[in-house]
């Protein structure tokens, strides 16, 4: 696949990462600051090598995973390098490994590909049963995550700031909902390329792609916890910030309010307030509260009454989609399958009538 149809964004924001670096000091800020170089670098290049124009090892080779099996996934180690997928540790039905956050990472992508398969009828990231690669131990004291249209990078975090990437349950089914939507919008829902610089997010639909991977992040921790949206915190990344970062990395109950996230978390949630030059993860609280306004006026679980008019909605949407697109498109999903003017079809109008992108 062309890496242009990518995803490009990851799971921490840049600003988050350059507010991290900025409060640090002497090597940690210059270890910061170079991971905000490396992922730049990341986003127009799927695999990076442990120095510059080193060729690195030949990739390791995961065993066969025969059609008839439910799950397909391998996780790897990079060992603390860049070199991509590195060691084989664990393949579909191995038995646990001594490594803590290679079998962490391996459950929650378990989780992740177990939901889209019982509550969607996906069969894996591409909807044909691909198998799902993942590299923890990413980079030396790696604080984020990716899915680099190939598989998932895992960073082990900073060891200050941000903790354990692969053990967040939410992490990593935000970056695995990346390659579901890379796999579902021919193109690239939001993916931009410039000439000269590397791919990013951008706009409405970038934004919307942003969206996308929080919505379903959240609705598969509710899944997995069996929470319904009351019970839910509707939180993302809560579980890998230091408490002097903040609580969370972005709430899709109240998008931008420093409370529940961290200090300069500046999401908006009003269409009102949207400019077409603020990046993918600001503009994303928008249609993230929409979702979370339609979820909590139904009532219930998330993923039983609005998983499927999002999924199907989303499928409906061109690379350059707008808000307003994404809107029409699930409200026209939920009278299909709910019916004209029953109560899920409703909701998930009102929702994007609060945020101002209906009126």
């Amino acid at each position: 696949m062309n890496a242009r149809y990518g995803c490009v964004c990851f799971a921490l924001p840049k600003k988050l990462m350059q507010h991290l670096a900025d409060c640090a000091e002497g090597e940690h800020r210059e270890l910061l600051q170079a991971q905000i170089h490396h992922c730049a670098k990341l986003r127009g290049s799927r695999h990076a090598s442990a120095q510059p124009g080193a060729k690195g090892p030949a990739k390791a080779k995961a065993k066969p995973v025969p059609a008839t099996k439910p799950l397909q996934r391998s996780v790897f180690t990079a060992g603390g390098q860049t070199f991509l997928p590195g060691k084989l540790l664990r393949d579909e039905d191995d038995p646990p490994t001594s490594d803590r956050l290679a079998d962490q990472g391996y459950d929650n992508l378990g989780v992740a590909l177990q939901f889209f398969k019982t509550v969607l009828g996906r069969d894996s990231i591409d909807g044909r049963g691909m198998r799902v690669d993942a590299s923890v131990h990413y980079g030396y004291r790696f604080a984020n995550a990716m899915w680099t249209g190939e598989q998932m990078i895992v960073g082990d975090g900073d060891g200050r700031n941000v903790r354990d990437l692969a053990g967040s349950l939410g992490i990593i089914a935000h970056e695995f909902a990346h390659g579901i939507s890379q796999h579902l919008v021919k193109g690239g829902l939001g993916v931009v390329q410039v000439p000269g610089a590397p791919p990013t997010l951008k706009g409405e639909a970038g934004a919307l792609n942003e969206s996308f991977s929080d919505v379903f992040a959240s609705m598969i921790k509710q899944w997995h916890a069996g929470q319904d949206v009351h019970a839910a915190d509707w939180l993302l990344g809560e579980d890998i910030l230091a408490p002097h970062v903040g609580r969370a990395i972005r709430s899709l109950k109240d998008p931008g309010n420093t409370k529940l996230t961290w200090s300069q978390d500046d999401q908006i949630k009003d269409y009102r307030r949207f400019k077409s030059t603020q990046e993918a993860h600001t503009a994303s609280g928008i249609a993230n509260h929409a979702f979370y306004l339609a979820a909590t006026q139904l009532g219930g679980n998330a993923w039983e009454t609005l998983g499927a008019v999002w999924y199907k909605g989303f499928d409906k949407l061109r690379a350059r989609a707008t808000f307003l697109d994404a809107a029409h498109a699930t409200v026209s999903v939920a009278a299909t399958l709910h019916g004209q003017g029953s109560a899920t079809h409703k909701a998930v109008k009102a929702g994007w009538k609060k945020v101002n992108v209906l009126t």
